[in-house]
């Protein structure tokens, strides 16, 4: 092999015909790997064929050389040769939608005569060659969706007759080289989802051919130039969505009359949006969704015939919809309105959008109906009205939508019963119809015309009826959420048979257990065959049966369990300790007895253990203390006894500890002060003795402790201070001790009170804390400037300069619905950390806000 290469090197020196073409092409088919059994050049390269009728090969018709060089979308891969550079007529070469990969030879910088490169998607490595700008001739160079990284090398500014620069989805990085501006002929420059930072080059704005631009998915800052239009006044695209741009959106943009897509989405553009937009009479695409744009929408907007896709999302805006829409935006196909405080009806005269397929306009200020005429889009297939005001019933036309995918319409005020049409639309993925006013039954053949269903959710309703056999007909069911109703009957067993379920919350309704002569949870025992589930909550349900054993089998993908208020009778199998991977377990307000099994170690995920409110006896085994990351541990109303384990003390992780009313003895283990982060503490109605360690001063953070109701004596620690109890329940505490800074409530700071109150701010501080991983303390909090101010500054529109960036990333999708559910979950922070106690939320309220945001979330991505 070597000997022919070095041939096919000396003979590209001397020889320049089309001998030198055909061994430059051999030379590449011996660097390509592929398939023996579908070779697509096998039978056709070869030397007994002339090279001009090979596959993929077009010669000049005046010196018969190879001209052009396609080999696209052949399922070809291996490496390129320095060989190609010796087709030395080369004037276009197209390898791409293939498997190459290596680094581009610099012997293609002999192509002088190339006007078109397209090496796009491969998996070509390595820095974008500085050779490229000896190509003086080449008008087209498309290196997209390959692994290129570093910086564009200014070499390509050289190419003057360029008039096509596609880079997109590489690794680019470093500055958009200024010297681009010199490429007077281009008229596409396509740099999108690389990694480019700095400003703007204002030079790009001076190439008045320009027809498209598209930087999107970067992280370039800076502002648009006031007259864009009037240096691109041929400017047809325009892909700036997903960086740090800012400032205002020019008013001059009608100046670019030929402008079909205006793209400009997650950026920090501020203002409002230009009414002159309406002029441009050719635009197709408007996107300035997930900025900070403020005002009125500006109603020309809706005079604008030819727009397809309108995306105002995520933004302070607000006005209403006309009701002759649809009229004006014939071709309309995508309507993003989301979080932009829409007030007004919906129009009725929406079934004029005949072209629609997406519509979205949740959380707004939408009220009145839903119209009938909705059912006339026939294209639809995504509708997002949830979050609003909306009244009325479920128009049953609804069910007439052929393509329907994802239908939301929770968190309305929809009453009246489920039509029966929209369980028969075949192409439903997403039905959530969840916090309403709905009642009836849902159809008894539910599951059997959705074979595509994924996500059911219909909580918060008043629904009732059965549940029957026929769901585990959604075969691909994932979500399933039929919480807070008032459905009956047993849990069928066939729910096992919904092998990708994820979720499945069933809990708040009057669910029983199908009867078993063993008087155990049966439809546990047909869950473990679903080895996706990591969400299982059933919690109070008059279930009355016992755990089984196969508890142990459920899948070891399970996160989470809530079996609270079910009426549980029996002992906790020991077989529970096989579910590795459970972070959350709510088994309290049952009447569980026995002991704490010790194979409880074997949970070492677990975040939070409620066994409380049960007939539990024995002691606290020692095995518990494994649980390194254990946050809140409850064993309260119990018949637990002897004495506390010292080694609780070193469990750091816990910030919530509740012992009271049990029949605990012995002294208060001195351990316990090295629970530096514990918030609540709860020793009482127990039988402890001896004085109140002293080290229980350790509690830096502490916002309850309650050790009323013991036995014991001597002086109470200067640094505690003493506990009453209020008629109303409310436990307050006096003391000397203060909290960490930031996290607990000025009145305990000013007053030394503590209170439920406290732990609701102290809760809201966590919440933000949890989300965008800085402290109260950090030193950026300096001033006037803390946490909840920074928190409270960033909402609505920036929130998500605030969000821990490992939370968002773009590989992982659901992008906005990730950004929308931190905004609520900060709204809420914000709500529990008021100043003032009276004007906090309740815990409970906390609660049911947090849920509703997870059915939110769910729902959404």
């Amino acid at each position: 092999m070597l000997l022919v290469h070095c041939l096919v090197a000396c003979l590209a020196k001397v020889v320049t015909n089309i001998t030198t073409d055909q061994y430059a092409l051999l030379a590449l088919k011996s660097h390509i790997t592929f398939d023996p059994h579908d070779d697509p050049l096998a039978n056709n390269w070869s030397s007994a064929s002339p090279i001009c009728n090979w596959a993929g090969i077009t010669c000049g018709v005046r010196h018969q050389r190879v001209t052009a060089l396609d080999l696209s979308n052949m399922g070809l891969s291996g490496s390129i040769p320095p060989h190609l550079g010796n087709l030395s007529f080369l004037v276009s070469v197209n390898l791409s939608k293939n498997s190459f990969r290596g680094h581009l030879p610099e012997e293609l910088a002999h192509l002088h005569r190339l006007k078109f490169m397209d090496f796009g998607f491969n998996n070509f490595s390595g820095r974008v060659p500085s050779w490229l700008g000896a190509l003086t001739e080449l008008q087209v160079l498309f290196l997209g969706n390959n692994s290129f990284t570093e910086a564009i090398p200014a070499s390509i500014c050289n190419i003057s007759k360029l008039e096509s620069l596609i880079l997109p989805f590489n690794f680019l990085r470093g500055n958009i080289p200024p010297c681009i501006g010199n490429l007077q002929n281009l008229k596409r420059l396509n740099i999108q989802g690389n990694q480019f930072i700095g400003s703007l080059p204002l030079t790009i704005f001076n190439i008045s051919s320009l027809q498209m631009i598209a930087i999107t998915y970067n992280a370039i800052s800076g502002t648009l130039p006031m007259d864009i239009c009037y240096r691109l006044p041929k400017l047809e695209q325009l892909h700036l969505s997903a960086n740090k741009l800012h400032g205002h959106i020019p008013s001059s943009l009608p100046l670019c009359s030929k402008l079909q897509i205006l793209s400009l989405s997650l950026n920090k553009f501020s203002g409002s949006i230009p009414r002159e937009i309406g002029n441009l009479t050719m635009l197709e695409d408007l996107l300035l969704g997930d900025n900070n744009l403020r005002g009125t929408i500006p109603l020309s907007i809706f005079n604008i015939s030819s727009l397809q896709r309108i995306d105002l999302s995520n933004n302070s805006l607000t006005g209403n919809l006309p009701m002759d829409m649809c009229y004006r935006l014939p071709k309309l196909e995508v309507l993003y309105l989301s979080f932009t405080r829409l007030y007004g009806q919906i129009p009725s005269g929406l079934s004029d959008c005949s072209q629609l397929q997406s519509l979205v306009l949740y959380y707004n200020k939408l009220s009145g109906p839903i119209p009938r005429g909705i059912g006339n889009l026939t294209m639809l297939k995504m509708l997002y009205l949830n979050s609003n005001n909306l009244t009325g019933v479920i128009p049953h036309e609804i069910g007439n939508l052929p393509n329907l995918e994802k239908l939301n319409l929770q968190f309305n005020s929809l009453r009246g019963s489920i039509p029966a049409t929209i369980f028969n639309i075949s192409t439903l993925a997403v039905l959530s119809l969840s916090e309403n006013q709905l009642s009836g039954s849902v159809p008894s053949s539910i599951g059997l015309k959705m074979p595509n269903l994924e996500r059911l959710f219909l909580g918060g309703n008043d629904l009732s009826g059965l549940i029957l056999d026929s769901i585990s007909n959604a075969s691909k069911l994932t979500h399933l959420d039929l919480s807070s109703n008032k459905f009956t009957s047993s849990i069928p067993n066939s729910l096992g048979n919904l092998g990708l379920l994820t979720y499945l919350n069933l809990e708040v309704n009057n669910f029983t257990c199908e009867p078993s002569s063993s008087l155990e949870l049966s439809f546990l025992t047909s869950l473990t065959n679903c080895k996706h589930l990591r969400i299982l909550w059933i919690d109070h349900n008059p279930l009355d049966a016992i755990l089984p054993t196969s508890i142990g089998n459920l899948p070891t993908s399970l996160e989470s369990i809530d079996a609270s208020y079910c009426g549980i009778k029996g002992k906790i199998p020991k077989e529970i300790g096989n579910l590795s991977n459970l972070a959350f377990l709510n088994l309290g307000d049952n009447d569980l007895t026995g002991f704490i099994p010790t194979t409880i170690e074997g949970l070492q995920k677990l975040q939070k253990l409620n066994l409380g409110n049960n007939r539990i006896q024995g002691s606290i085994p020692d095995e518990l203390c494994h649980l390194s990351q254990l946050g809140e541990l409850s064993f309260s109303k119990n018949e637990l006894s002897g004495p506390v384990p010292t080694c609780l003390g070193n469990m750091s992780s816990l910030r919530y500890l509740y012992l009271d009313y049990n029949r605990f003895t012995s002294t208060i283990p001195t351990s316990f002060g090295n629970l530096k982060d514990l918030l609540e503490f709860n020793l009482s109605s127990n039988f402890f003795s001896g004085h109140v360690p002293p080290e229980i001063a350790g509690f830096k953070v502490v916002i309850l402790i309650d050790l009323s109701m013991n036995q014991l004596s001597g002086n109470i620690p200067n640094t505690i201070g003493s506990l009453q109890y209020l008629s109303e329940g409310v436990s307050i505490a006096q003391t000397k001790t203060l909290a960490t800074f930031g996290y607990i409530a000025p009145e305990y700071g000013l007053e030394g009170l503590v209170s439920t109150r406290c732990d609701v701010y102290s809760y809201g501080i966590v919440l933000m804390e949890t989300f965008t991983r800085r402290k109260p303390t950090d030193e950026i909090f300096a001033g006037d400037l803390g946490l909840k101010d920074w928190i409270y500054e960033s909402l609505p529109d920036a929130i998500i300069q605030v969000i821990d960036t490992n939370l968002l990333r773009p590989k992982e999708g659901h992008l906005t619905a990730k950004v929308q559910c931190v905004s609520s979950i900060m709204e809420l922070a914000l709500n529990c950390s008021a100043e003032s106690p009276q004007e906090r939320i309740r815990m409970e309220d906390a609660l049911a806000a947090l849920k509703k945001i997870r059915l939110q979330f769910l729902a959404n991505r």
